[in-house]
C-alpha cells in the first residue's frame, strides 16, 4: 500500500515521468528482498506452525531470540510505526482530495487553502472526520479488509485505465511505457486486473457490501463536483 504514496506526491518531484517509475521499481525490489530475508530469519527462530498461529509473530520471534522484554519493545515500535503509516496515509489522502477538488473532480470547496498556513485545511478536516468514523467499526480486521477492498478497486481502475489509454490515445508521448504487449494490448495491466479481482473475491460479504457502498458514495461526491463545475462554467 505504501508504494503508491510516491505517485500521490509526484507533483513535487523533479522529472516525475522518469523518477517515479524508477523509484517504484527500486522500492519494490528492495522490499521484496527484505521481506524474504525477514521471513527466512523468522522461521529459523520460531517454527512456521507457531508463527501461523501467532497474533504478533515478530514480537514472538523477538521474545524467543532476545528475551521477554523484547516482546514489549517490538510492540511499542509497532505502535509508532503504525501511527506513522496512518499519518502518511492521511496526509496523502488530503493531498489527493485537494488535487481532485482543484481539477473539479470533487466539490471545489475542498480545494480551499488556509490563508496563513497555505495547507488544504478543508481536505485535511474531511480526511480526519472520515478516519474518525472508522473508529466505531470496532474490529481492526474489518477496517483493514475494507481498506483492502478500496485498494483492489483502485488497482483495477488504474490497470484498466492503462489498457484504455493504449487504444484511446496510442500516439501520446509516454516517458515510461509498460513492457510486454500482445498487439496493442499491454499484458501486465491485464494480469493486474485479474489478480486484483481474484483477491477481491476472497473478502467477506460484509466487507464487499461496505466497500461497495463507499465506492458508490465516492462516485456520488465526484458527480456532485462535476455538476458544480459545469454549473460554474
Amino acid at each position: 500500500m505504501g508504494f503508491e504514496e510516491m505517485v500521490k506526491l509526484s507533483e513535487e518531484t523533479k522529472n516525475p515521468e522518469r523518477t517515479i517509475p524508477l523509484a517504484l521499481m527500486i522500492a519494490l525490489g528492495v522490499s521484496i528482498l527484505l521481506y524474504v530475508l525477514v521471513s527466512l530469519a523468522a522461521v529459523s527462530v520460531v517454527g512456521w506452525e507457531q508463527l501461523a498461529a501467532s497474533r504478533a509473530p515478530f514480537a514472538d520471534v523477538a521474545a524467543v531470540a532476545l528475551g521477554p522484554m523484547a516482546f514489549t519493545l517490538i510492540s511499542v515500535i509497532a505502535l509508532f510505526a503504525t501511527a506513522n503509516t496512518a499519518l502518511l496515509m492521511m496526509m496523502a489522502s488530503s493531498r489527493i482530495i485537494y488535487g481532485m477538488a482543484s481539477s473539479l473532480s470533487l466539490p471545489p470547496v475542498l480545494a480551499r487553502v488556509h490563508p496563513r498556513r497555505r495547507t488544504p485545511w478543508l481536505a485535511i478536516v474531511a480526511v480526519a472526520l472520515a478516519s474518525m468514523a472508522f473508529l466505531f467499526a470496532g474490529e481492526i480486521d474489518f477496517v483493514a479488509n475494507v481498506t483492502n477492498f478500496t485498494l483492489f478497486v483502485t488497482f483495477i481502475v488504474i490497470n484498466a485505465s492503462v489498457v484504455a489509454l493504449r487504444y484511446r490515445a496510442p500516439d501520446v508521448v509516454r516517458p515510461f511505457r509498460i513492457p510486454g504487449t500482445i498487439g496493442s494490448l499491454p499484458v501486465i495491466p491485464v494480469v493486474g486486473i485479474i489478480s486484483s479481482l481474484f483477491l477481491l473475491a476472497q473478502l467477506d460479504s460484509l466487507v464487499l457490501l461496505v466497500g461497495g457502498a463507499l465506492v458508490v458514495l465516492g462516485a456520488g461526491i465526484a458527480l456532485v463536483g462535476e455538476w458544480q463545475s459545469h454549473g460554474a462554467a
